[in-house]
């Protein structure tokens, strides 16, 4: 890419349209450091960005530590478009609405009438070349960020430790399974390795329970889903994402205290061995028998090795 292109482009992120009427509020420039690290990791590897839980949950870690002002990804999202460079896209049905739209302030709002948005072809080349990807990053921070430098920074490094431990967790669905690992010391509290677990599952899964299909994920990225072990790291030293499966905290309390497990057929079986009342599209017998969701490829499935671990250890017949 000729050098007087990216030239252009860093312009334009210097001279990003930020809001001051209110304070100075970097929505744009924290939304695009998010993009930057979803094109790094390749998790957005085409022109096209969704408002993602990926996007929400990097968005947040930024803007935690810029700050303490209520995040909204929907502001950047929509009114980055102003700058020249970013272009909407509409759902089916909503062009007309998307035309004639002038704010949108909300993020149901933002996932109901856009679909996606896509940068010039120009600057998302420039995006995926790694030199000039960071050249561009380190613009945004030195421009917006100056007195967050050391903190941002640090986040990256952070988080390129994370993805080089997830690419790693995803590899090793290549080899066969092993129900134990030997466990270093300070392997399980090592910050790096459970939030690449974490992050690893909760991508697998889209943030979605396998047991009960539920989806929630808050505006500044927190979801109601969290990376359970089926074998607990505990025991097993296994991080292997065969040994994971994503579960709301209800079924992550109730798997791990053996109240349901998941039979060879990924299938849920309960406990009889309790007593619950309550709303009946809450109670677990109602489980019984459904089929969990499961990964769109079969090489992450959880294993088999590991599943019956569960319901020979920790299930309650």
């Amino acid at each position: 890419m000729p050098t007087n292109i990216l030239q252009k482009y860093l312009q334009k992120m210097i001279r990003l349209r930020i809001d001051r009427a209110h304070g100075v509020a970097p929505n744009k420039p924290v939304l695009l450091l998010a993009i930057v690290e979803l094109i790094e990791q390749g998790q957005i590897s085409e022109n096209k960005v969704t408002p993602s839980p990926d996007l929400f949950e990097i968005f947040m870690k930024y803007w935690s530590i810029i700050t303490d002002r209520r995040p909204n990804l929907a502001l950047p999202f929509f009114h980055l478009k102003s700058d020249g460079f970013w272009h909407l896209h509409a759902n089916a049905g909503y062009e007309t609405a998307l035309k004639v739209t002038t704010q949108i302030k909300t993020v149901s709002r933002l996932r109901e009438i856009v679909a996606s948005a896509s940068f010039d072809d120009e600057l998302f080349l420039l995006l995926t070349n790694n030199h000039d990807r960071e050249v561009i990053r380190q613009t945004l921070i030195d421009t917006h960020f100056a007195d967050f430098k050391v903190g941002i920074e640090s986040l990256i490094t952070e988080g390129q430790q994370i993805d080089a431990y997830r690419q790693a967790l995803l590899r090793q669905v290549k080899h066969t399974f092993l129900s134990l690992q030997p466990l270093a010391p300070a392997e399980g509290e090592n910050p790096i390795r459970i939030a690449g677990f974490r992050q690893t599952i909760m991508r697998i899964y889209d943030y979605t329970c396998a047991v009960c299909q539920l989806y929630v994920l808050t505006l500044d990225g927190e979801s109601v889903t969290e990376a359970a072990h089926i074998i607990p790291f505990k025991v097993s030293g296994n991080n292997d994402v065969r040994n994971g499966i994503s579960l709301c905290q209800l079924h992550h309390w109730s798997f791990d205290r053996g109240l349901i497990s998941v039979d060879r057929n990924y299938k849920v079986i309960v406990s009889y061995l309790m007593l619950e009342r309550g709303p009946a599209e809450w109670l677990l017998t109602t489980l019984r028998g459904k089929s969990i969701l499961l990964p769109e490829h079969d090489e992450l499935y959880p294993a088999q090795e590991a599943l019956a671990w569960h319901r020979e250890e920790v299930f309650r017949e």
